[in-house]
């Protein structure tokens, strides 16, 4: 990698500053979304694990969807496919290995328990459809429609009310506006960070699918995690379960599906293949986890951040190699 010029620096700081300060809007405004979906959501007396898992599921993935809408738009995959792959990594070993440092033990119920194969097609489904190279339009229905039938499956399975009381619309409405305004903004505040983020790598020389895998994707990562945070410091620590899986799962499904049915795209199966083994096999560590012994430990979090850190190192040294043989491939 060259000296930098002071031109380069400049726009460095400048593409820093764009994304840095459209990434504390897109985590405010996200933030704001889920509470206004979770008082909506006490309003229609929904159960808690159903409103963890698919109401603040839907909506905590609102940063890396938007990023992921706005990528397919400006035609840049690599970027969204690279956020949404990187955000479920996130969600599964660093948000999932906090929580359970944080709650200690974490009891999984059988009756807020996720089932794990349903669970797990849901994650691997991308991953099978990527291997001939590709997600198409049909590709990206068929993973619209698995969502679909996942969650209606789920919500047969979980319930969806606790009580059938009367609500009223004089309260709904507020808060559906409320709600309305916050996705303006994650809208518009995700085409920055992905304008910008696509600037910092082009000026670091990193492949753009790098911007989404750990630039943006830790950051989408801030709402679940705080909400995730505030259920186990209140005691609700299955609700932090429900809002983490729920987002995994609808990332893995509706909003890569959406992205493909925006934009269809070729894959390369380098870097993306590799960030997507690591996601089922995160996932099918974590559910190892939660099946074994019916509860999440603190061990076990520990396991899934270190987990975290060695993909990190395993494609930074993936690219770190395929620079040196570039390079040593270059005429001199």
């Amino acid at each position: 990698m060259g000296v930098f010029l002071p031109i380069e620096m400049e726009g460095l700081f400048v593409q820093a500053v764009v994304f840095l300060a459209a990434s504390l809007i897109l985590v405010k405004s996200a933030s704001y979304a889920v509470k206004r979906i979770l008082h909506l959501a006490q309003l229609l007396s929904l159960t808690p694990f159903f409103t963890s898992f698919v109401v603040a599921g839907f909506v905590s993935i609102m940063p890396e969807f938007f990023v992921g809408v706005n990528a397919a738009l400006e035609h840049v995959p690599e970027v969204g496919i690279g956020t949404l792959i990187g955000n479920n990594i996130v969600d599964l070993t660093l948000v999932m290995g906090v929580i359970a440092i944080l709650g200690r033990v974490i009891p999984t119920r059988s009756q807020t328990r996720v089932s794990t194969l349903p669970f797990l097609v849901a994650v691997g489904l991308p991953l099978g459809l990527m291997l001939d190279g590709n997600l198409s339009f049909l590709d990206g229905l068929l993973l619209v429609l698995g969502c679909l039938l996942y969650f209606g499956w789920f919500a047969q399975q979980q319930g969806v009310r606790d009580r059938h009381s009367p609500w009223s619309l004089n309260l709904i409405i507020p808060e559906l506006l409320k709600f309305a305004v916050a996705a303006v903004v994650i809208f518009f505040s995700a085409k920055f960070v992905v304008e910008s983020s696509i600037g910092i790598a082009g000026i670091l020389h990193f492949p753009e699918i790098f911007a989404g895998l750990f630039l943006i994707s830790i950051g989408a990562a801030l709402p679940e995690l705080t909400f995730s945070v505030e259920a186990i410091l209140s005691r609700h620590k299955n609700i932090a379960l429900g809002d983490v899986l729920g987002n995994v799962a609808v990332d893995s499904t509706f909003s890569i599906g959406v992205m493909a049915m925006i934009y269809p795209f070729d894959i390369s199966l380098g870097v993306i293949g590799i960030s997507a083994l690591f996601m089922v096999f995160a996932a099918m560590l974590l559910t190892t986890f939660l099946d074994s012994e019916g509860k999440l430990t603190r061990r076990d979090g520990i396991a899934l951040i270190g987990l975290f850190v060695v993909f990190v190192v395993v494609q930074l040294t993936i690219h770190a190699a395929q620079e040196i043989i570039a390079n040593g491939a270059m005429p001199h």
